[in-house]
């Protein structure tokens, strides 16, 4: 006898055909959890390096504000913590503050408490909807050129510190260098 509308092979889907898509269907969203997962970790670090990059080109700003030898030595700055932080302006032929690499960056192997006295700020970030208070280690180092100085080569570091205020020796760093002078006159 024969069936009419096909033959016996096309009757459904198997249980082991079925369990098969299932594991094919957790596989995938497994992979899109981590994927999100992943993604989630990139914007927090590429928040935290936006603000080491605004933060080092704040000092920066503030520094070249002052005439180079004009006379004022220190700027201060207040963070979102209400902590007023004092900015040294000055620098010296061999160069004034946080200790460089041989790549000319700021040395963050230093110690916190070792760099010169206002070359160095824990620099407080608010979140603003969320209250979140976020620490950053800036320092800077100013090197003196010329004589008498005219001109200064500025190079500033930042990154962020833990909930602790210690700073995190995995947290990339940013690094900004400017020259700062007067017009010649």
């Amino acid at each position: 006898m024969r069936r009419i509308g096909g033959s016996k092979k096309e009757r459904g889907t198997s249980l082991i055909e079925m369990l098969i898509a299932l594991l094919v269907l957790t596989i995938g969203l497994v992979g899109s959890v981590a994927v999100v997962g992943v993604a989630i970790g990139s914007n927090s670090r590429s928040k935290k390096d936006t603000t080491s990059t605004a933060l080092a080109e704040m000092v920066i700003s503030r520094i070249s504000s002052v005439p180079v030898g004009g006379g004022v030595s220190t700027v201060t700055i207040t963070d979102c913590a209400n902590n007023n932080l004092t900015i040294a302006t000055t620098g010296a032929t061999t160069g004034s503050g946080a200790n460089l690499t041989s790549a000319g960056k700021v040395d963050f192997s230093q110690s916190f408490s070792s760099v010169t006295a206002n070359y160095a700020m824990p620099y407080t970030v608010c979140g603003v909807n969320t209250g979140t208070k976020t620490v950053y280690d800036v320092r800077w180092n100013i090197k003196s050129i010329g004589s008498p100085a005219k001109t200064e080569f500025v190079v500033v570091g930042a990154r962020s510190m833990d909930t602790s205020g210690t700073a995190l020796q995995r947290a990339s760093s940013v690094n900004i260098r400017t020259i700062v002078g007067n017009d010649g006159n």
